[in-house]
This record gives C-alpha cells, sequence and structure tokens, in this order.
C-alpha cells in the first residue's frame, strides 16, 4: 500500500494506471540493484564442442546439452574471474 498526500492523490487519480507505473519504477529500482551473477562452475559437451557456466556445482554436473540434449561432462569446481 502507498499513502499519498491529497496533492499526490489528486495526480495519481488521472494516470491511466498508476499501480502498473509504480511496478515498472520499483521493478526498474531492483534491477539497477540486482547483483550479477556469478558464474563458478563449468560444463562441456564433447559431441557439440560447447561449454556452459553455471551458478552452482549441481547445475554443472547434471547439465544437458542445449542443441543434442545429452549430458555434459563437469570440467571444473571454479572458473578463473
Amino acid at each position: 500500500m502507498i499513502t499519498l498526500d491529497p496533492t499526490t492523490w489528486e495526480f495519481a487519480a488521472k494516470m491511466d494506471n498508476f499501480s502498473g507505473w509504480v511496478r515498472k519504477q520499483i521493478q526498474a529500482e531492483m534491477t539497477k540493484q540486482a547483483k550479477p551473477k556469478e558464474f563458478k562452475f563449468e560444463s562441456y559437451c564433447v559431441r557439440c564442442n560447447t561449454w556452459y557456466k553455471h551458478t552452482t556445482e549441481y547445475d554443472a554436473k547434471f547439465h544437458t546439452c542445449g542443441s543434442c540434449g545429452r549430458l555434459c561432462d563437469f570440467m571444473s569446481t571454479e572458473v578463473a574471474q
């Protein structure tokens, strides 16, 4: 819930989609403050010669190739940044 004073309430009441506008503003701020994902693990598809980076060891160990669908090889425990 948002509390507005009389002046801002009048302005907001004239907007087509005030709630949607507020949501977009909050999402934009959340995006700015979000930390980038850290890719620390890798898997490799021998058949397709394709590398994949992952944020968790589990994802790297059990990743299937996006091209051929086979289980990739788990290649490392830490990826150098």
